[in-house]
């Protein structure tokens, strides 16, 4: 069985993207992440791709524009987003399921070279088997050309197949495409309704592999 693990904000904590602001309200490093998210879902929507560093670009200077901060605090930021920390369990849930006999992989919305160095500077990278980017389909999640290239690339079928992620629209566009899907509500705490429900609902990464490893294949 292969385990897709969604990148920034599931395996990777975002708060060093914001952590030079001066009183930093809680959450605000995950709603740059969410604004650069939803410009790549436009661009995904009117026909148009750019590299997801732009969109995160874009988010941290219109949130440094609307606090009144230079432009020093997005150069700080974009360095940041080079080499986000890990979450507390990603190592130990990554482990759980390779030991468990799963294949680990991760899909993201970031460029392929940049999501490999930042899972080598968290220290992640040797237990993740594949890394599928958007920059490949030319489309952002929760498109579905990026989840079909991913199965594609993984030679899987979506049944057989998780994506684990802590945004609810990404499980959206998983489940969507047929996949199993794990949302991990650390974040989030409460599932939209809208949302097609998850084979797994879990508020932490540890609990979400424990239950992917229980349900076997």
């Amino acid at each position: 069985m292969h385990v897709l693990f969604d990148l920034n904000g599931t395996l990777l904590d975002p708060a060093p993207l914001t952590a030079t602001w001066p009183s930093t309200p809680r959450g605000l490093a995950l709603n740059v992440l969410d604004q650069a998210v939803a410009q790549a879902m436009v661009d995904t929507m009117t026909g148009q791709f750019r590299p997801f560093a732009h969109y995160l670009r874009g988010a941290l200077a219109h949130r440094a524009a609307v606090a009144g901060l230079p432009v020093e605090h997005v150069e700080a930021g974009l360095t940041a987003a080079r080499a986000l920390p890990a979450f507390a369990d990603a190592a130990g849930a990554l482990a759980r399921l390779r030991d468990a006999g799963h294949r680990v992989s991760v899909v993201t919305n970031s460029g392929a070279q940049a999501a490999r160095e930042a899972l080598a500077q968290a220290g992640l990278d040797a237990l993740v088997h594949a890394v599928v980017s958007a920059e490949e389909a030319a489309a952002y999640k929760p498109d579905p050309r990026i989840y079909r290239l991913a199965l594609e690339r993984l030679g899987t079928a979506p049944e057989r197949a998780w994506l684990v992620a802590a945004h609810w629209w990404d499980v959206t566009g998983a489940k969507r495409a047929g996949m199993r899907t794990a949302w991990v509500g650390r974040d989030e705490a409460v599932l939209l309704e809208t949302v097609p429900a998850p084979d797994v609902a879990a508020p932490d990464l540890a609990s979400a592999a424990d239950a992917i490893a229980a349900a076997g294949d």
